[in-house]
């Protein structure tokens, strides 16, 4: 349900806390470095009311349909009347008669004797029913008693058609379907009193978006999460962890024998530990369809640390590798962009249609395994944190067993294969076993990612270069990060997760991680965030503020860094200059304006005809010959 937050006045910061809490920005001006609140909104909470008594309050058809809403979470429900229960909705009748719901004939005129009858009955929730807009319409004056007694007893209320008077109101709510029955996932949609029929409409349109299956996905992610646990430790998830944080990489079996290699040793605190992480990346990167489908035996095996078998996407991904007579089998390395299906080569749509067996990395967004046919086997990395080495490793071994019994192999990567994405180790693997693999280039989101949003990597006047790293190195290691130059943009992939240490090594006045001169800390930097995704994001901050805005939101990986000029240059009227100015007030000055006063800005999803291009490629039946 949804409750209405009434607020409170606290005390008073003290001079020397609100100065330990702000910042002065370039034109002197205080500025909290927390978000102010904004008020108004209403306070979305999901309400667990089991064997708590909750009152009803009226005899038609809505106090039927609440009824039914609180005996759904397991509430124990008083339906109340000044009418005799013969004179009630047959439904409430039926309740009353299964003994699903208990039924007193009472009505009152006072505060005090309502505030008997409150506490005499235990209630810990009220709704009155009776009071919506006809000709039996309960009278203003005993509903404001009634709203006066539950106030008195700190009892939450909800009065129909009268929301100056409610505590709480009632949000449009679609239950999905699971595996076996009713799902755990509800979608609730509210719009704090001001159109409820709207919200009902709004709430369709988002349950046609989503597959139907999707609920069987989020209560096979409660199954997972329970294997992941143990019985007296992790009482909880990890929520604080960014979601790419770095871990200890597991020790990694040779390829030889990683197929039947199993952890022999009890699971420890960090094991445990590793494993949630695992579920939270699986909740993350998985599409619907493939964590719907999981069988009782894939949620066993899902957690393994080696296993023969990738986590299966489509139905028969479980199903063994059969050898195809008298046919060589081949091995693709294809890139799949950076996300945005419309991105795709036509080179790697027509491999993606054609394959019999496709292994993918976990960052391969649905939007495009969804163009993968639904009798094609399908496999997803389990590139996990801590477990990036062997999952690599189960990918290659995989692939090459799938070559040798005759299948059309494709390694579908993000971006491009031979952009970080280990594809030059794939191919010597390939070929030192017997397979020359071709490599279908995709479009390398370091390029695709900044322009999606609008950022040039290079521009006349601002940055002459770009150089392109990596934040995160081999096994989890930092790496070395280069020096700054004005005229030059620096393009970091990966490491969003690791954002205070890096601007910690770019700003330093000594750092041994950094070759060359320390970064200004009023530098622009862009974090880019599922970029060409209908839900991409760019946060624009400074180098000094960078960290404080990604704390401010949600977690949305994957992500990239672009530091330096280029990132702003094109920002409102632009400024293409940069390379003239020569003072540093002059260039904080260009960073203030900006970002308009603010210490970060916000940009967020798809812009023009991009999201109708994604409907045209999830279309795409023919495919051109090549």
């Amino acid at each position: 349900m949804t409750g209405s937050a009434r607020g409170c006045k606290g005390k008073r910061p003290s001079p020397l806390k609100a100065f330990t809490t702000a910042s002065t920005s370039a034109n002197g001006t205080l500025q909290s470095i927390y978000p102010e609140p904004v008020l108004g909104a209403a306070l979305p909470l999901t309400f667990h009311p089991q064997d708590s008594n909750i009152l009803v309050i009226g005899n038609n058809r809505l106090a039927a349909t609440r009824t039914l809403t609180f005996l759904e979470s397991d509430a124990s429900v008083i339906i109340a009347s000044s009418h005799p229960l013969t004179a009630a909705n047959d439904e409430l009748q039926y309740r009353v008669e299964q003994s699903q719901a208990r039924f007193e004939q009472f009505d009152a005129d006072t505060p005090k004797q309502w505030s008997k009858f409150l506490a005499d009955n235990d209630v810990a929730l009220i709704c009155i029913t009776d009071t919506m807009i006809g000709s039996s319409r309960r009278p203003e004056t005993s509903a404001l008693a009634i709203s006066r007694a539950a106030a008195s007893l700190h009892i939450p209320i909800n009065v129909s058609d009268q929301p100056t008077l409610s505590t709480y109101t009632f949000p449009a709510v679609h239950r999905f379907k699971g595996a076996n029955g009713p799902s755990h996932l509800q979608v609730a949609v509210s719009t704090n009193g001001h159109g409820c029929r709207l919200s009902g409409r709004i709430k369709r349109e988002i349950v046609s978006k989503l597959p139907p299956n999707v609920g069987a996905a989020v209560d096979n992610i409660g199954k997972l999460r329970i294997r992941a646990k143990s019985k007296d430790k992790l009482s909880d998830d990890d929520n604080e962890t960014p979601l790419n944080s770095p871990v200890l990489q597991l020790d990694t079996p040779s390829l030889l024998r990683q197929a039947s290699y199993k952890l022999e040793h009890p699971v420890d605190n960090d094991e445990q530990l590793r494993r949630m992480r695992w579920v939270h990346q699986m909740s993350e990167y998985y599409s619907f369809e493939a964590l719907a489908r999981m069988t009782d035996d894939d949620l066993v095996t899902a957690l393994d640390t080696w296993n023969e078998d990738a986590l299966p996407h489509h139905e028969n991904g479980t199903d063994d590798v059969a050898r195809i007579p008298n046919k060589k089998g081949r091995i693709s390395l294809i890139g799949s962009g950076p996300g945005h299906p419309s991105l795709l080569t036509v080179a790697a749509l027509h491999s993606l249609k054609n394959a019999t067996l496709i292994l993918s990395d976990k960052l391969v967004p649905a939007e495009i395994l969804d163009l993968i046919p639904s009798t094609t086997k399908l496999r997803i990395a389990k590139k996990f944190p801590g477990n990036n080495e062997g999952a690599q490793n189960e990918m290659m071994v995989q692939a090459l067993e799938g070559a040798r019994a005759g299948e059309d192999v494709v390694r579908l990567k993000q971006g491009d294969p031979f952009v970080y994405g280990r594809g030059g180790e794939e191919v010597l693997y390939f070929r030192e076993n017997g397979f020359e693999s071709t490599v279908i280039p995709g479009i390398s989101s370091a390029l695709a990612g900044p322009l999606m949003m609008g950022i040039p990597v290079t521009q006349r006047g601002v940055a002459e270069s770009m150089i392109m790293c990596t934040g995160v190195g081999r096994m989890g290691k930092s790496v070395q990060l280069p020096g700054y130059l004005k005229s030059r943009t620096s393009c970091i992939l990966m490491g969003v997760a690791r954002i205070g240490s890096i601007v910690s090594v770019l700003t330093g006045d000594e750092q041994p991680g950094r070759d060359g001169a320390p970064y200004p800390s009023y530098l622009p930097i862009a974090i880019i965030e599922r970029a060409s995704s209908p839900d991409q994001r760019v946060i624009l901050s400074t180098l000094a503020n960078i960290e404080d805005a990604l704390k401010s939101v949600e977690e949305r990986p994957p992500g990239m860094m672009i530091v330096g000029w280029a990132a702003m240059c094109l920002e409102g009227k632009g400024r293409v200059d940069i390379l003239d100015t020569k003072e540093e007030d002059v260039e904080e000055g260009i960073v203030e304006e900006w970002l308009q006063g603010q210490r970060w800005k916000i940009r967020e999803g798809l812009e023009g005809i991009w999201g109708e291009f994604m409907k045209t490629v999830e279309g795409v039946q023919a495919v051109p010959q090549l």
